[in-house]
């Protein structure tokens, strides 16, 4: 079966308000059948290799879609978010990055409106090249979709190699008649194979979107959505250059960025992030509901993120805090933008995290299945034994 998935789509944002929600580009709508059979598969154990941990395991609806971990628990570990433990002995480790919410990733890379010759420019969405994972080492959420299966603390267990995990996955998928005739009815063909299980898995996260916050409402005219203090936030978080990197209608720039983070002492060695100790700049929709934050989980609360930013200097010994010489032989150091955020006094800090909680949408879909074609529990071993 040969699924067309447009190359590039440009989705110029040209004023449409989305009902009750921000002036955002349309997203191109996968078919019901496509997004409830991504929706199914999200939730089954049957993707994973040892068929106890599923996408949503660290992708959890209760947790806005992220898992309130710094770290995130795969297989062989029992229970939901925080209250989540390893019962394989340290035999499989954490998952290296901290579990992203996957809210509003058919947004990914969208950035702010460019200027040209004192004329607007409208953002473009290209979903073909949307930023992937915290070192944007895959584009698109097809791409995406597939990766956790192959890794081994995060899906696949020791159940198989890597290089026949998604293969072992699209297996399973074709012993279950549920499966079968569901894949037919989303894509017109009995047959299952590893495009149609990304292409299922891409239309129910594309379908997850939470932007009608009270920002946005203030920002569409109702004066009344935010208090003075929430206000004051909004000003101060750009007068200080937090808008640098959490800048346009998504509060990122979709950029690597290297900000000297601490290591977790979790990890058995530095995450390097391919050499640079950079990361991609999050989404700030939802950040009060996502905690904790940073790649690695390494900073608790939104307040303890501010008075990072606001001490200005590298936390990580890999990482220095002034200017380097450039070059690829230079030792990486913090990025200009962190180091350009002006000081903050307490009450500045406050109500920037005033206004950076207004950014909640709690309005997402929470559906939960009852079952899921494998017979398996849905969302794994997220349940005490």
């Amino acid at each position: 079966m040969k699924i067309w998935l447009a190359p590039v789509v440009l989705i110029a944002i040209t004023g449409h308000v989305v009902p009750g929600a921000a002036q955002l580009p349309d997203i191109e709508a996968s078919s019901d059948s496509q997004v409830e059979l991504g929706r199914l598969l999200f939730w089954d154990p049957i993707l994973s290799g040892e068929q106890d941990v599923a996408c949503v395991t660290c992708h959890h609806p209760a947790f806005a879609y992220a898992d309130g971990r710094a770290l995130s628990l795969g297989p062989q570990a029992v229970g939901l978010g925080p209250d989540r433990v390893d019962v394989s002995g340290g035999a499989i480790p954490v998952v290296k990055r901290n579990a992203p919410t996957v809210l509003n990733t058919a947004y990914n890379g969208l950035t702010r409106r460019r200027q040209r010759r004192g004329q607007q420019i409208p953002a473009q969405l290209d979903r073909a090249s949307a930023p992937m994972f915290w070192d944007s080492r895959v584009r698109s959420l097809e791409d995406q979709a597939l990766e956790p299966l192959k890794a081994f603390e995060e899906m696949r267990g020791a159940a198989y190699p890597e290089d026949v995990a998604v293969d072992s996955v699209v297996v399973r998928l074709q012993a279950i008649p549920e499966y079968v005739r569901l894949f037919e009815k989303a894509f017109g063909s009995p047959r299952i194979d590893s495009e149609a299980l990304a292409v299922a898995l891409a239309s129910f996260q594309r379908s997850l979107i939470a932007v009608d916050s009270r920002v946005d409402r203030f920002r569409r005219g109702e004066n009344s959505a935010l208090t003075a203090q929430e206000v004051r936030g909004m000003d101060s978080f750009d007068a200080v250059g937090c808008d640098r990197c959490h800048g346009g209608p998504m509060f990122s720039d979709y950029r690597l960025h290297a900000e000297g983070v601490m290591e977790n002492p979790l990890l058995a060695e530095p995450d390097t992030s391919r050499g640079r100790f950079r990361f991609r700049t999050p989404t700030l929709r939802n950040v009060a509901l996502t905690s904790p934050y940073m790649h690695n989980g390494m900073i608790a609360t939104l307040e303890d993120v501010l008075e990072f930013y606001d001490n200005g200097r590298s936390e990580n010994p890999n990482v220095a805090s002034g200017g380097q010489r450039r070059g690829r032989e230079a030792a990486p150091s913090v990025d200009r933008n962190f180091r350009r955020v002006a000081d903050m006094g307490p009450q500045q800090i406050a109500d920037i995290v005033a206004f950076l909680r207004a950014l909640t949408d709690e309005r997402f879909d929470r559906t939960e299945p009852a079952t899921v074609p494998s017979g398996l529990p849905p969302g794994g071993r997220i349940r005490p034994d």
